[in-house]
């Protein structure tokens, strides 16, 4: 009954028992289901072009990107939809698409229109079925870039203002406090110009103004010489709104015609398009300002730069306030790491949290925006404290590990995400970015904490879609692997059946031993069944945030019994297991890792020479006491040029159309969140090893057995 049973199996995987022609087209009708039921899902734009450029078909979420019904588009050329200045690319990335070459065509391009603006990313291919034509994706980026864009003008800034500082305090210093810090801010405001003016009074009690110091950016002219940078009445440089700005210590900025009527002309015919003026106070008066230029484009400065640049012109304010009035260039390194007052300010008006802590993690200074972060009312409740003590302990050895990369005076060191203990006990993550500086005289060090709530999110957004493609590639094998069990359970149980018939009789010896034989079939098909079900189930726990011990090697067995239909027609798996502790991580996420590389393995493998090829699992804990995961095939192998950008995100080696790039990419940030490692060594037609390292779970845990298989 068996032998049958598995006969009509064979016959429906092969389509050898259908109608000519009827196993292709049913195919053919679930492949479209099962396309639509995805599409569902995607909140990307997908799109269709004619071999001209112009749009054919797309679908309803163009309403909600471009914010114009996709009819109202339809006919139009493509290139079109993006900024005069991008259209070019546009062009060359369809032309790469029609020629169908073997790298992804991919760009992130802006869209026309708008004040602010908004990227999107175009993802495109050759349609097969038409000569000429595309296919295509549209995915909105801007929120993404706009992080990454803050983000990297805060850190940038940040890095200025640490310059500025150590350049004020600096003992190899002249004394000449304006030109040492003009050309780091200068830089870090993307100025042409950066020049300190000074006000002073003529013999009839006039306000007037006299340029100090001046730096100007390559190929641009310097203007300290030129007629009104000295002794000019203040009162014919700006407009009376602007002084009284200026008296409040506040910010003053716009294009020449919005100064003073008779300067503007003076403004323009140096070519600047926007201006920035930024109050310097000494003993409560107004003595002077900082001022920068920007001759290539009318671009106003964000109210973070406008924030951390006066934090700049305070520390100079300062420093003036410690010099005498015959000596303003004379240096005063000693009063000001004294008082420190100069860094305090600096980070004082810093938008992100910031602590400054010796080089053992001891909390020196804190600003409000990291007490308010972490619930305190008062910063001073922090200090004295250890950087350590405000992660949970199962989180301090990658703190630990980022506070060792920063070296006294080094760049910063790379950011990590570290869940940080509020004080009502709530876990935040925040991203760390530590640099080394000197205060008080001797090294430390200062760390920015960047909420990353909203970076988590993408995250957790990436590794659903890398779930969802991972699941639609195997979801055919998955289906093979749950039939097979379940057609001989239903034949043995439809035997049984048969057997007992309808009306009671006693069985004899030789009966009950067979169909006890026949129910212990049944019994172990649904077993099969119940793990395939519960590995499904894993998967599904990735977002689940809670670490444990984990048994690496159920994990592993579990990948290799979802991936069996991809691993069967390429190549040998073998197992070759060490004695090795639990890990601490979450399960889902580390069988989303190892589902990766698996499949990964399998595809660089071709099919049908299974004799030749082989994918090996080695577990091993190595001399510093973690435990090793090797994935090692003997496929095409990873050219040279590729290696340093096999875990950048949307990289990818495959033809396109078979792999998003976001597998390995989403491999190293869960890896690395964890406080492992993940590395790659390969060369063309010689395979490629996969190393995951992660750390033991906590001691007492009892490791699992070595085996071969």
């Amino acid at each position: 009954m068996r032998g049958e049973a598995a006969v009509s199996q064979e016959q429906r995987e092969t389509g050898s028992g259908a109608a000519p022609g009827q196993a292709s087209l049913v195919g053919d009708v679930v492949d479209t289901r099962r396309f639509q039921r995805a599409g569902s899902l995607l909140r990307e734009v997908v799109f269709e072009l004619d071999a001209a450029g112009r749009l054919v078909m797309t679908c309803l979420a163009w309403e909600r990107l471009m914010g114009v019904p996709a009819a109202a588009w339809k006919g139009r050329l493509l290139v079109d939809l993006f900024h005069p200045e991008d259209r070019d690319q546009a062009r060359a990335l369809l032309r790469t698409a029609v020629a169908r070459v073997d790298c992804p065509a991919r760009l992130e391009l802006r869209l026309a229109g708008g004040v602010q603006p908004r990227w999107v990313e175009v993802s495109v291919t050759g349609d097969p079925e038409r000569l000429g034509g595309v296919l295509g994706t549209l995915v909105d980026v801007t929120p993404r870039r706009l992080a990454e864009d803050a983000a990297a003008t805060r850190e940038r800034y940040l890095g200025a203002m640490v310059e500025v500082q150590r350049r004020l305090l600096a003992p190899e210093s002249t004394g000449d406090l304006y030109n040492a810090i003009l050309e780091p801010l200068g830089l870090v405001a993307g100025a042409s110009r950066a020049y300190v003016f000074e006000f002073h009074r003529d013999g009839a009690g006039r306000m007037l103004q006299s340029q100090r110091a001046e730096w100007a950016a390559p190929g641009v002219s310097r203007e300290f010489e030129s007629l009104g940078t000295q002794g000019w009445p203040v009162d014919e440089a700006f407009r009376l709104n602007q002084w009284m700005e200026l008296s409040r210590g506040e910010a003053v900025q716009g294009p020449p015609e919005s100064f003073g009527e008779s300067t503007a002309p003076a403004l323009k015919a140096q070519g600047i398009r926007a201006l920035l003026v930024l109050p310097l106070t000494v003993h409560g008066e107004l003595f002077g300002f900082i001022g920068f230029d920007n001759c290539a484009e009318s671009r106003m400065w964000s109210p973070v730069e406008l924030k951390l640049l006066s934090g700049a012109a305070g520390a100079l304010s300062l420093a003036l306030e410690q010099h005498t009035a015959d000596a303003l260039r004379v240096r005063t390194e000693a009063t000001l790491r004294r008082t420190e007052a100069g860094f305090h300010l600096l980070i004082e008006g810093f938008p992100d949290p910031v602590v400054v802590h010796t080089t053992d993690g001891m909390l020196l200074s804190v600003n409000p925006a990291m007490a308010r972060y972490l619930g305190y009312q008062d910063p001073a409740e922090l200090l004295g404290r250890h950087l350590l003590g405000l992660v949970r302990r199962e989180d301090q050895e990658v703190a630990r590990l980022h506070l060792e990369e920063a070296q006294d005076g080094g760049l910063a060191a790379r950011s990590h995400e570290v869940p940080l203990l509020r004080r009502d006990g709530q876990v935040v993550s925040a991203d760390l970015v530590t640099l080394g500086v000197l205060f008080d005289g001797v090294p430390a060090r200062v760390t920015v904490a960047r909420d990353f709530t909203e970076r988590k999110r993408m995250q957790a957004q990436l590794m659903l879609g890398d779930r969802l493609a991972s699941m639609g590639m195997l979801a055919a094998g998955i289906a093979h692997e749950l039939n097979n069990p379940l057609s001989y359970v239903l034949s043995n149980l439809e035997f049984l059946h048969r057997a007992l018939g309808p009306m009671p009789r006693p069985l004899g010896a030789e009966e009950l031993m067979e169909y006890q034989q026949v129910l212990d079939d049944a019994r172990e098909g649904s077993e099969r069944m119940r793990q395939i079900v519960r590995q499904l189930k894993v998967f599904s726990r990735v977002d689940d945030a809670h670490d444990e011990p984990v048994d690496l090697h159920r994990v592993l067995d579990s990948v290799t019994q979802m991936a069996a239909s991809e691993i069967r027609p390429r190549a040998r798996l073998v197992k070759q297991y060490g004695s090795v502790p639990a890990v601490r991580a979450n399960e889902g996420k580390l069988f989303q890792v190892f589902l990766n590389l698996v499949i990964n393995a399998a595809h660089a493998i071709p099919e049908g020479l299974t004799d030749e090829h082989e994918i090996r699992l080695i577990t091993r804990v190595d001399g510093d006491g973690r435990v090793v995961v090797d994935v090692r095939d003997t496929g095409r192998g990873i050219a040279q040029e590729h290696l340093s950008r096999i875990f950048d995100p949307f990289f990818t080696t495959k033809v396109p159309g078979q792999g998003t790039g976001l597998g390995l990419s989403i491999c190293d940030t869960i890896v690395r969140a964890l406080g492992g490692s993940i590395s790659v060594e390969s060369a063309p037609g010689h395979g490629a090893t996969f190393r995951v390292a992660l750390h033991s779970a906590v001691r007492g845990t009892g490791p699992s057995p070595a085996r071969v298989a």
